[in-house]
């Protein structure tokens, strides 16, 4: 029976190879799922309160799950929105004005409608917004 000896250059040539393929296989798989990212989950619905606790025309303030001002909105249509009270401009609070139904931000001067969209002064982007759902006369947010 001949045995037969692989020299030095020859096993390092086939562990090179083999080093080359494994990272190629590992990059392709990589490559492969990048086309199809993996779906965020939806937040979870937070249980805020019944919709007839919300007054028309005058702001509800809830905290959201980090401790932040939200104001929950009830138009007179019946609609509900969850407003932040943080400027999309640099981040200060805003603070809403119920007589002139406006929010104001006393860093720069920006002044938002009611409903949250720019109306004057740098922000460009309007306050951001949650979801909300209303099911069966109760009131859920998706804080997220």
């Amino acid at each position: 029976m001949e045995e037969r000896v692989i020299d030095r250059r020859q096993a390092l040539n086939k562990l090179s190879l083999a080093a080359i393929s494994l990272l190629t296989g590992f990059a392709g798989f990589i490559g492969g799922r990048f086309p199809y990212p993996v779906p965020k989950k939806k937040p979870p619905e937070v249980f805020i309160c019944l919709k007839s606790e919300i007054p028309i025309d005058k702001p509800l303030e809830i905290k959201d799950l980090q401790g932040r001002r939200t104001l929950l909105m009830r138009k007179a249509d019946g609609a509900i929105i969850a407003l932040q009270t943080i400027c999309s401009h640099l981040g200060c609070t805003v603070f809403y004005r119920p007589q002139k139904k406006i929010f104001e931000c006393p860093c720069h001067q920006g002044v938002f409608d009611e409903e949250g969209n720019p109306l004057s002064g740098p922000p460009q982007r309007p306050l951001g917004r949650y979801p909300v759902i209303i099911r069966r006369g109760k009131v859920f947010i998706q804080f997220g």
